[in-house]
């Protein structure tokens, strides 16, 4: 992965993720889907390991999907590992690069914000198309994908 570090004592890897919205809707929201709330639960026990980055334009996505009372749950679990990125600091151009190549304004922004970050993958269950721009700096994985790399690492 490319921006897994090697602590020089334990030989554990660091993973810095961007988890998309529908990881988190489907960890927090009532419609579960196990492998995403078993990826909260394992990024939760194993940070600062394991960490997260968020940008703004997904806390707002999850807060439309969820109950008040699941997003203040959500909002917990992100404040205890994460602070939340404004939008407007992901450089443009970067924003731009990924629209000339074909992507979604949406889209063209969640993967300049995974390079912007420096993070090793995008976690997400619906952006897999991403995974066809075969020069990305990043891997696209789902949820389950992420927790057999998290526990290969352990």
């Amino acid at each position: 992965m490319p921006c897994a570090k090697q602590e020089k004592k334990s030989g554990i890897k660091n993973l810095l993720l961007v988890l998309d919205s529908n990881e988190y809707i489907f960890a927090f929201g009532i419609l579960k889907k196990p492998s995403s709330k078993t990826l909260i639960d394992t990024i939760l026990d194993s940070f600062p390991i394991h960490s997260i980055r968020i940008p703004r334009l997904v806390v707002e996505e999850v807060g439309r999907h969820l109950t008040p009372e699941e997003f203040r749950e959500f909002i917990e679990f992100v404040m205890n590992l994460a602070s939340i990125d404004e939008d407007f600091v992901v450089p443009f151009e970067l924003g731009v690069r990924y629209e000339l190549e074909g992507l979604k304004p949406a889209d063209a922004f969640i993967a300049a914000y995974v390079e912007w970050t420096g993070a090793a993958a995008l976690v997400t269950e619906n952006r897999h198309f991403l995974s066809r721009h075969s020069n990305l700096p990043f891997k696209i994985l789902n949820a389950e994908k992420c927790l057999k790399i998290i526990k290969s690492s352990i």
